[in-house]
């Protein structure tokens, strides 16, 4: 069985929050307020959590539910294709 690609994607953007967020990017993000404590590598690694985190709020579970909504219909499809051969 092949998994869906939405599944897929939102899997990867909660895989990359994971790993921003156990690398210690949320002490990171005070960039967003004006306040850079470590130069330009943590103002762009609190950038980039913060967009990993808008996606993992935002994006992945519109994502996840267009998946399995998606999954859901083409197995109806095939119950009801399976049934008019019959």
């Amino acid at each position: 069985m092949m998994r869906h690609p939405f599944v897929m994607a939102a899997l990867g953007i909660g895989a990359l929050f994971l790993s921003l967020h156990l690398g210690g990017g949320r002490e990171s993000v005070g960039v967003l307020s004006g306040t850079v404590v470590g130069g330009p590598w943590s103002m762009g690694f609190g950038v980039l959590y913060a967009l990993a985190w808008f996606g993992m709020v935002l994006v992945a579970p519109v994502l996840l539910l267009a998946g399995l909504v998606d999954a859901a219909l083409q197995s109806s499809s095939k119950v009801s294709v399976t049934s008019q051969r019959e």
